[in-house]
């Protein structure tokens, strides 16, 4: 069975939280957990413990204005830990510098201002999920084929 990816969603409403994570699960949870963290700190312990357990975080969905640190921030350490995660900063304070630094230091992928239409959010996100199956796939490719060059030159020698 194949193993499920992980989406993390990041906001310190709850009841924002609550809303994206069961439309979230209504239409990913067949191949995708989503878990929740109500701020930048306690999401960055998340994926640490989530690395330990070599879990794939594939998707990080981050509010901007929160305690403590700000999402663009997190974003940046974030991507700092998981380069290949794709990650949507949603927003209700639209704010050009703030997408600016998760653009060009947090490896941003999408920009969404709140209050979010679910239909597009779900056309995102499905989309980078299946661009992130796909790179995850082109490695194992990429693996395969360094690794059959290797046997083809040791066997040649």
């Amino acid at each position: 069975m194949e193993e499920k990816g992980i989406i993390i969603c990041v906001d310190d409403e709850v009841s924002v939280l609550e809303t994206l994570k069961e439309q979230l699960e209504e239409h990913f949870s067949e191949h995708h957990e989503v878990l929740t963290a109500n701020s930048a700190e306690e999401a960055l312990d998340l994926i640490q413990v989530l690395q330990k357990e070599n879990a794939t975080i594939e998707l990080i969905i981050s509010d901007q204005v929160m305690p403590g640190m700000k999402g663009d921030e997190f974003l940046i350490e974030a991507h700092k830990i998981l380069p290949d995660a794709f990650k949507i900063l949603l927003t209700g304070h639209a704010g050009l510098e703030s997408a600016m630094n998760a653009l060009n230091y947090g490896g941003l992928s999408r920009y969404i201002e709140k209050p979010w239409n679910m239909d597009t959010l779900k056309d995102d996100i499905a989309s980078l999920l299946q661009k992130f199956r796909q790179n995850l796939e082109n490695r194992r490719l990429i693996n395969r084929l360094n690794e059959r060059i290797q046997q083809l030159e040791a066997s040649s020698k």
